[in-house]
């Protein structure tokens, strides 16, 4: 095993059972007491499209997918061929569908043979990639058994027959080849859509709107599942136009409103931001980045979208931008964001990315360490929305109310009544500009950003990609400091008054350096080598940790 890291990778068809199959290899491993990465990737065909799903765990914390690995299942020859040099050199082992192909190296599986006598048929394939799995870890088949009721519900009497079946061939040939070692407890697995969604109901979130649009999508039908369980208006509306205004409608009515999208969505969300702007709406919008322009590689990832979240909307106001570095920190960055634009009634980005949306991490999560979002209620008489504070920071009130309540987009007065008079004019220029400073002074006094180690050269990185230097730190055994500003703006240059000036090694994945430019501009932080991907796939922490090496 690679640098203590087990790595489990199935690959076939689209409609074969891959993602569910790695789902389940992750539950496998997580009820050993052990931490797990896995990555999905696959293309935007709903069948035919060639899919895999790659699983790494290890007892430590682990923050990437390994795509060298030790354990390979192919439901098809085009599988076999993409994941062949996939295969770790020390004791990797790969499994192919003897029925597409005569010869492989490895141990051959009848999978399409034996799949037909079934119902399901090629929806058998992935309990079948379970079963080698479960005898290559040394599973006893009552143990496997039991995981397959749990994990395949529907055709059990079936799942379980064909599972058996292809235990005994692999067995016969492989035998219990891995022994993995069992962890100290056993972790919740949450993707990252998932952590944030679960981050914004702990932060009070009442309602969220999305259209689907890959990455982004999971947030949309995750919430609608869990909509009983918290009380929450989850709705799919015709595009995102609808999608942004509606979210903004609720504010209104002072309901936390949430919306996600992706860069072509948030692209037709933009005069929407800007309405929130002008009418100082708090809301929160979570824009998950995949490759552009237009409509790009929708199942893939990138972070070209960073210069877009930045400065996305037209006119000048409050622009709240952060972004999560691992699941974990989703969930936390969710609320504190939720909280943050209801107290300083603007819009808010969470920014993601396909890797971070999508990726499943073991997590530890501590939902007391929450803050409930709260607003600048007003109880008084001759209310005011827009009135003009030392911090700009108006009170609010919502209907039903026996009181004028009036947002505008257009220019206005205090109390929200349409203006051109060129003194109103700039006094709410000042009012809203006056949260800029007050939304720094108030970030000040929270966490901004992430250090990890002491020693070393310095490593700039944000969002998703910090996952992957982390982990290829750990193979490569480097000692270094790596620094990720969570939020991005404003951006926490009191924080990084000591890196002013240097020069460092900054990972990103886009082409033209759009985070090492940021840096460049708010904190004269130069850029001595830029590491940087943009095929649509994430680091991988072999690969990053010789680029590393390479730099230093």
């Amino acid at each position: 095993m690679t640098n203590n890291v087990f790595t489990f990778l199935v690959g076939g068809k689209a409609g074969e059972g891959v993602k569910k199959a790695g789902s389940v290899a992750a539950h496998i491993f997580s009820k050993l007491g052990r931490h797990i990465f896995q990555m999905d990737d696959y293309m935007s065909l709903i069948r035919g499209g060639h899919n895999f799903s790659v699983v790494s765990t290890s007892t430590r914390w682990i923050s990437s997918h390994y795509m060298k690995a030790n354990l390979v299942v192919n439901f098809d020859k085009r599988s076999y061929d993409l994941h062949f040099n996939d295969l770790s050199n020390k004791n990797g082992i790969s499994i192919y569908n003897s029925d597409e192909q005569e010869k492989g190296e490895g141990i051959g599986v009848p999978f399409t043979s034996e799949a037909k006598k079934y119902p399901m048929k090629t929806l058998m394939y992935g309990v079948g990639a379970v079963a080698i799995l479960s005898s290559a870890i040394g599973f006893k088949k009552d143990e496997m058994n039991e995981v397959i009721k749990s994990e395949y519900p529907s055709g059990i009497k079936d799942n379980i027959s064909f599972a058996d079946l292809i235990y005994d061939i692999v067995n016969s040939q492989l035998g219990r080849k891995y022994k993995l070692e069992k962890g100290d407890i056993i972790r919740p697995i949450l993707t990252g859509n998932e952590s944030l969604s679960l981050g914004a109901i702990a932060g009070g979130l009442d309602v969220f709107y999305g259209y689907p649009m890959t990455p982004a999508s999971s947030i949309l039908h995750y919430l609608a599942k869990l909509a009983p369980d918290f009380g929450l208006a989850v709705v799919h509306p015709e595009n995102e136009l609808a999608v942004i205004n509606m979210g903004i409608g609720s504010a209104f009515t002072g309901a936390r409103a949430m919306v996600g999208t992706s860069g072509g969505g948030f692209a037709l969300m933009t005069e929407g931001i800007s309405l929130a702007g002008m009418s100082e709406t708090p809301i929160l919008i979570i824009l998950s980045m995949r490759p552009g322009p237009a409509t790009g590689v929708p199942t893939y990832t990138e972070q070209g979208d960073l210069n877009f979240a930045l400065n996305a909307g037209h006119g000048e106001f409050l622009r709240i931008v952060a972004s999560p570095s691992t699941v974990e920190e989703s969930y936390y960055l969710a609320a504190e964001l939720l909280d943050l634009v209801w107290k300083f009634q603007t819009p808010g980005i969470l920014l993601t990315d396909k890797h971070l949306s999508e990726s499943s991490m073991t997590v530890n999560i501590n939902t007391s360490k929450t803050k409930w979002s709260e607003s600048n209620n007003y109880d008084g008489e001759d209310y005011k929305r827009y009135l003009d504070t030392d911090d700009g920071i108006s009170p609010m009130i919502f209907p039903p109310s026996n009181q004028l309540i009036k947002w505008n987009s257009y220019e206005h007065d205090e109390i929200g009544f349409t203006t051109e008079n060129p003194k109103m004019i700039s006094k709410m220029h000042d009012k809203r500009h006056k949260k800029v400073k007050a939304l720094e002074n108030y970030l000040k006094n929270m966490k901004t950003v992430n250090v990890f180690g002491n020693d070393g050269p310095e490593i700039f990185t944000y969002g998703s990609t910090t996952m992957s230097v982390l982990e290829a730190l750990k193979y490569g055994n480097i000692t270094a400091k790596v620094i990720q500003p969570i939020y991005l703006k404003p951006f926490p240059i009191w924080e990084l008054e000591k890196e002013s000036k240097k020069s460092c090694i900054v990972v990103e994945m886009s082409k033209a350096g759009q985070f090492a430019d940021l840096l460049k501009e708010k904190a004269e932080i130069k850029t001595k080598s830029l590491i940087n991907k943009y095929d649509g796939r994430p680091f991988d922490p072999i690969d990053l940790s010789q680029q590393i090496k390479e730099v230093i």
